[in-house]
């Protein structure tokens, strides 16, 4: 075919042609010769609908370099998750099609304590939706007041790991303050907390960890009208734990926040307690001590969520996608904001370390191969550290985008939690990120051009020179330089390197999930002809494909 001055992109959502022994049917079938060119300049970038987009486009002028990310940009949580097999191929019509290969697909490592999370955010989600669970009604209560150091109550705790089973744990106030009160389980092992210990922790809450979240995310309901979130501590969620060193170190669930029989109609946090020695997983003091803040702050962030989305809004729970990574996000929050001689170890990287050192390990996994894994997980997920990565990670570049703090992005938080609204938040998932980026950012935003810009972003990490040279922002993340803070942890160099397409023709192959999707960096020596590149999905309807493209030289 002769020299054309157009890189052509085929885009076409369909029924996928089948593939034999790694190889994929060639593109074809679209007429480009009457599609508009569409010239990007260095650093410009677009994200295409390929159900919208007439099947093709022209991208000018010839031997530049693209960056292109194929995603799916479905952004409700499903019970089983959305995906459908894709094919992206390039080159000449009828030419012999050379396979790149697909890096293979893997859950990756599973965090025991993600997944029980997992499990209560999936039971919450089921029990705002059905209509036979009613919130607590402050009318219908007795008046309560703020407990005192020193009173007795008996809680309902989760008994199993899917804690569709109870049990009464007596436990006793032994800290109580403006915004926290510390219960402390009657039979706790022996070596456990000191009383210095929990005042440290609630004064941590009252000074830091509360005002941070409610900051962020808005206030918490007053179900039982006490004044204060209850925080026990019991040795009973330290049964929770099946395999000993991987800890359910926390939670929060909001049945204790409906009317049921098994509820504690109040708000309240379960912690796990020291076990230096005895039955059971034996659980160090500095382990507890260390794992305690980052809980409190990630859980009550769910406890916020659960109030502004069911109780004032009366709708469904968060996507647990979205309620995730904004409760990862607050721990990053409680990183950089709270002094680190509060932390533990005292030194000024201190909180740095216990907060936020576990996010990026978890950003890391989800970026060897973003194909790999969800940024919309299933309700069925059983909780990767990859998918944990992915929340986090999207909720860190969205507060990226703030036009008034780019760094704890208050502005961008408040508006996907309804912090600013009496009645709450209705939305949820990628409807709630589209509704909260129009009202802060972008007044034509949507969410699959949005995850179309971050894949390119998470690509673009791994290229400082090129995204320093992106206009308009979007393209980066201006909060963290990753690939310094990987190093920084030793985790290694930047995970994601895109498949390199140096000639024509190619052709890649594989699964898209919701919200992610495989990377291409086309070089300027596969754009010297024409080059049509075609990208077709199964499950068009329910995979939403997006096509996202930024030329970089």
């Amino acid at each position: 075919m002769p020299t054309r001055p157009a890189f052509f992109i085929t885009l076409t959502a369909g029924v996928l042609a089948s593939c034999d022994a790694g190889k994929a049917s060639q593109p074809g079938g679209a007429d480009c010769e009457g599609a508009p060119i569409l010239s990007l300049t260095v650093g410009e970038h677009s994200v295409l609908d390929p159900t919208a987009s007439a099947g093709c486009i022209r991208l000018a002028p010839e031997g530049a370099e693209y960056i292109v990310a194929a995603v799916s940009a479905a952004g409700a949580e499903t019970a089983t998750g959305v995906t459908g097999r894709y094919t992206l191929q390039g080159g000449d019509d009828g030419a012999a099609t050379a396979s790149l290969h697909s890096r293979p697909a893997s859950l990756g490592p599973v965090d025991p304590s993600q997944g029980f999370d997992l499990r209560l955010r999936e039971r919450e989600r089921a029990i705002a939706s059905n209509p036979a669970f009613h919130p607590v009604r402050q009318p219908h209560i007795q008046a309560a007041s703020k407990p005192t150091v020193g009173d007795k109550r008996t809680f309902k705790v989760c008994g199993v790991s899917d804690c569709t089973g109870f049990v009464d744990v007596l436990a006793t106030a032994v800290y109580v303050g403006s915004h926290a009160a510390v219960f402390l389980d009657d039979t706790v092992p022996a070596g456990g907390y000191t009383q210095a210990e929990i005042d440290s922790a609630g004064n941590l809450f009252d000074n830091y960890l509360y005002p941070i979240d409610t900051t962020a995310f808005g206030r918490e309901s007053d179900a039982d009208n006490n004044g204060v979130v209850m925080i026990l501590l019991s040795d009973q969620v330290n049964r929770l734990t099946t395999t000993c060193g991987v800890y359910v170190t926390g939670y929060f669930f909001g049945l204790d926040l409906m009317d049921d029989p098994n509820s504690n109609r109040g708000e309240v946090f379960y912690a796990m307690v020291p076990n230096p020695s005895g039955t059971g997983c034996t659980v160090p003091n500095t382990f507890t001590r260390r794992t305690l803040a980052p809980t409190l702050i990630h859980e009550f962030q769910h406890m916020i969520s659960y109030n502004r989305h069911r109780l004032l809004a009366g709708g469904e729970a968060e996507n647990t996608w979205l309620n995730e990574g904004l409760s990862v996000f607050a721990e990053e929050l409680g990183g950089r904001q709270i002094p680190g001689a509060q932390c533990v170890g005292g030194q000024a990287n201190s909180c740095l370390t216990q907060f936020i050192k576990g996010d990026l390990e978890r950003a890391y996994e989800y970026l060897l191969n973003p194909e790999a894994s969800y940024l919309v997980e299933p309700g069925t997920s059983s909780g990767t550290l990859a998918e944990r990565g992915a929340n986090w990670l999207f909720v860190r570049w969205l507060a990226d985008r703030s036009t008034s703090d780019s760094i704890l992005g208050t502005d961008i938080t408040r508006a996907l939690s309804g912090a600013d609204n009496p009645t709450g938040v209705a939305v949820t998932g990628g409807a709630n990120v589209t509704a909260a980026a129009r009202s802060r950012f972008d007044p034509a935003a949507d969410f699959g051009v949005l995850a179309g810009e971050w894949q390119l972003a998470n690509c673009l990490e791994g290229m400082p020179a090129v995204s320093d040279e992106e206009p308009t922002g979007r393209l980066r993340y201006k909060s963290w330089n990753l690939p310094a803070a990987f190093s920084g942890l030793v985790l290694g160099p930047y995970p994601l390197n895109p498949h390199s397409v140096s000639a024509v023709p190619f052709s890649l192959f594989g699964q898209l999930r919701a919200g992610s999707g495989p990377h291409l960096h086309i070089l300027p020596t596969a754009t010297t002809n024409i080059l049509d590149v075609s990208f077709s999905t199964t499950n068009a309807s329910a995979v939403k494909p997006r096509v996202a493209v930024a030329r970089i030289q």
